[in-house]
């Protein structure tokens, strides 16, 4: 049922937005293309083409001037510029194509091992069983996190979800993390080993080394990025399967198969429904002016089901083709980690698909309250 205008309020911080999605989006994107929320004090962008020309035009809205950029140590996600080019290329050097592809057996043998620890006689989460496990254990290894502090981390990524709702500050969670990476890094500092950790710890800009901020805040990066996202394509596709057998079907006859249907997963239920910006500038959108200095979330979400960029866009179609959503981002900022998520999702969908192809999911309708996430609290499922 539509959302009448006049009582219109978008508000991410709240349980009705995930659970209302679909109308207030498109809410957002017929009536509201550039929407303001004044207790939030809040701007929103929701359109495609909007969206996707704010992330291309990162002179204009910079991620630099975000407020979390002030609280946190400094990250890629939070630089603009050439400083931002120079360590992206250098964090970018553990993601080639390679590199991911020499990790596709590891990923592999931990699926199976995820899988034979399930009960396929009583029922199982699905999210914390598998979805969280599967990428927090591979970028953890990346990173070199030792196994006895994995569940640490994954704590505290979780954590993030719910940051800014309820009265949750990301500054919490967040140190707990640093602090954890701070020791870990002065444990490499005195012996070092094949791992990220490592490998920053030996890497130089323009003959300069890392500082310890930029350290803590790639170190961070990666394994919030790696948790989050991964765990939630995964869930995320997992009850979308559940919700429409006939394409679990086609998965399970045909699972080559896979890497368009996992595009349409990430589109579908974005992962990251939506980051913020920051203007420099006045800008003039729809006829309504965004001033300077100005918290603006693009949303990726809500662009993805936009029907002036996608033909029946609120069909899960796992053959759709183009498929040029924004889940990942554009421009510079676009998800370093994308091939390895795409890899881990494949082979998790692979291996379980085999495993348990008649798998039934009791609800999939619930959902983390989260400003910027997509995400299942959990999926219990019988194995079958």
């Amino acid at each position: 049922m539509a959302i009448p205008t006049a009582a219109f309020v978008c508000d991410p911080h709240t349980p009705e937005y995930q659970r209302d999605l679909r109308e207030i989006h498109r809410e957002l994107r017929d009536e509201h293309p550039v929407y303001y929320n004044a207790e939030r004090e809040l701007w929103m962008i929701s359109r495609y083409d909007d969206v996707k020309a704010a992330l291309l035009d990162e002179a204009t809205f910079s991620v630099e001037r975000l407020e979390e950029a002030k609280m946190l140590p400094p990250m890629l996600v939070y630089l603009d510029g050439p400083r931002h080019d120079a360590l992206r290329n250098l964090v970018s050097r553990g993601f080639t194509p390679r590199r991911v592809a020499s990790l596709e057996g590891q990923v592999r043998s931990l699926a199976g091992g995820l899988l034979d620890a399930m009960n396929a006689d009583a029922p199982v989460d699905l999210m914390s069983q598998f979805a969280s496990q599967l990428p927090s254990c591979v970028i953890a290894a990346l990173i070199g996190i030792p196994e006895e502090r994995r569940p640490i981390f994954l704590h505290h990524t979780e954590e993030m979800l719910q940051a800014g709702v309820d009265g949750n500050d990301i500054r919490d969670p967040a140190a707990a993390i640093f602090a954890q990476f701070s020791e870990l890094l002065n444990e490499r500092r005195k012996e070092r080993r094949d791992d990220l950790m490592s490998a920053l710890l030996d890497a130089e800009i323009d003959g300069e080394a890392l500082s310890e901020a930029e350290l803590l805040g790639f170190c961070f990066l990666l394994v919030v990025g790696g948790n989050d996202t991964t765990m939630n394509l995964i869930g995320n596709g997992l009850a979308l399967l559940m919700d429409h057998p006939e394409a679990r079907r086609t998965l399970l006859d045909d699972p080559s198969r896979l890497p368009p249907a996992i595009e349409e997963m990430l589109r579908i239920e974005a992962p990251t429904q939506a980051l913020p910006r920051c203007t420099t500038r006045d800008v003039e959108l729809h006829g309504v002016r965004i001033p300077a200095d100005s918290r603006v979330f693009l949303h990726f979400g809500a662009a993805n089901h936009d029907e002036r960029a996608f033909d029946d866009p609120g069909r899960f179609d796992i053959a759709r083709n183009p498929n040029r959503h924004l889940s990942l981002g554009q421009g510079s900022h676009f998800c370093m980690g994308a091939s390895l998520a795409r890899m881990e999702a494949r082979v998790a969908f692979e291996t379980f698909l085999e495993r348990f192809p008649q798998y039934a999911i009791e609800d999939t309708g619930r959902w983390v309250t989260s400003r910027w996430a997509r995400s299942h609290p959990e999926l219990r499922a019988r194995l079958r």
